[in-house]
């Protein structure tokens, strides 16, 4: 559509004087704004590498360690004779995990998982494949022996993964200061674009608009992928409960609070007794409904401030802090003992399950961290060899208290 221009504003336009008054100005507020615009769109384009490096990176490690979980419960699944699990699903999910592997090391997207030091794993885990294939492409339903065998291997490939995945979290967490002073110069930026709208009297005025809320759309992003990352690197993939990285910055809390409060903090060490037997007699698959079952019922006898975490396969603990007098403790190990005396019922199954739990005292029985986890875990062993089902009080003398002296 043509627009036409008065000739009265040509006239105007075209006076001598008028350039003189004007012309410099206004080409100064257009170089001004073009400029703006630029840099503004280059740093955009600069922040959206910067996520794309961090967010592929450990895309393409999570995506590995999701692929081998699958892999897993494909595993269990034919080798117990599911029907919707045949040789070829299965071997199409061991390719499906192999061919994630190569891509942890190749390509631009994997820089830096080559930077973390836990990128090493990689190869091992491409032998270990390498040699288990045969044996996985030969197993028949309900070849027990082989089943465990080979659930064996996967299970050693799961936590150099996990390592894998933390290390490139942790490497991306060290350019969080350099990302804030990228943020403050955006910040700094979008308030000088501002002015330069104002300055050219608004001729970019859609362009910007449209930039900035592109711009707004992807921190957006950037924040949620963020707070992904951090939950994922701080929780259990199964229960989502904290894992031992997070479980051992809240004991170290717990225990300073304690200190200045001149309070007791209980550390309770959990382990479902006999699971093994239960993950050899229906597989894998039931192994983690039972676990996750588990962690529900331990955590519904918790109040808000006490922290629950799984420490790794069937090992769970509890961080009881804010006590005045050892016996709260004991009744919190009696509450789970008895939450755990029902039957679990999965699929029709009724699963026995019971706990043994081991407990420490903060500051009675030890000042550090890990020396209170090492008694707990002392005194747990100690409950096993009692008849499990039952928690012990660890004591100086090397007596246990068992559930029924401490209720006695």
């Amino acid at each position: 559509m043509a627009v036409e221009i008065p000739a009265r504003a040509v006239k105007t336009l075209l006076r001598p004087g008028w350039f003189r008054r004007y012309g410099l100005l206004a080409a100064v507020a257009l170089l001004f704004t073009g400029f703006l615009v630029l840099s503004f769109h280059k740093l955009r384009q600069q922040h959206e590498v910067e996520l794309q490096d961090v967010g592929v990176s450990f895309w393409l490690a999570t995506q590995a360690d999701y692929e081998l979980q699958r892999l897993r419960h494909a595993l269990d699944a034919y080798a117990l004779g599911h029907p919707d699990y045949d040789r070829e699903a299965l071997v199409q999910r061991f390719e499906i995990f192999w061919s994630r592997l190569p891509l942890l090391l190749e390509g631009t997207d994997s820089a830096m998982i080559r930077e973390s030091g836990a990128a090493a794993v990689v190869p091992r885990l491409i032998d270990a494949l390498e040699r288990i294939e045969p044996d996985l492409v030969a197993l028949t339903p309900h070849d027990d022996a082989a089943h465990r065998r080979l659930a064996g291997e996967l299970e050693q490939m799961l936590e150099p993964l996990h390592r894998l995945v933390v290390a490139v979290e942790s490497l991306g967490g060290t350019r969080s200061q350099e990302q804030r002073l990228r943020q403050r110069q955006l910040d700094l930026e979008h308030a000088g674009y501002l002015l330069g709208i104002l300055a050219s009297g608004g001729l970019l005025t859609g362009l910007l608009v449209r930039e900035s809320r592109r711009t707004r759309a992807l921190l957006a992003e950037a924040t949620m992928a963020r707070a992904r990352i951090e939950h994922l690197a701080h929780h259990d993939p199964l229960t989502d409960l904290p894992n031992r990285l997070l479980f051992a910055d809240r004991l170290n809390h717990a225990l300073r609070r304690a200190d200045r409060a001149r309070e007791l903090v209980a550390l309770h060490c959990l382990d479902v007794d006999h699971f093994k037997t239960v993950n050899d007699r229906y597989g894998h698959v039931v192994g983690d409904r039972l676990l996750i079952a588990v962690a529900e019922r331990v955590a519904a006898c918790l109040r808000k401030s006490d922290t629950l975490a799984r420490l790794g396969g069937d090992e769970f603990a509890i961080i009881q802090s804010g006590l005045s007098q050892p016996g709260a403790a004991l009744q919190l190990a009696e509450r789970v003992l008895d939450a755990l005396g029902e039957t679990i019922v999965l699929d029709g199954v009724r699963i026995p399950t019971a706990l043994s739990i081991g407990i420490s005292l903060y500051p009675s029985h030890a000042r550090t961290p890990e020396a209170l986890l090492s008694i707990a875990d002392d005194a747990l062993y100690r409950a096993k060899r009692q008849g499990r089902a039952c928690f012990c009080l660890w004591s100086p003398s090397e007596v246990a208290g068992s559930r029924q002296l401490s209720a006695g």
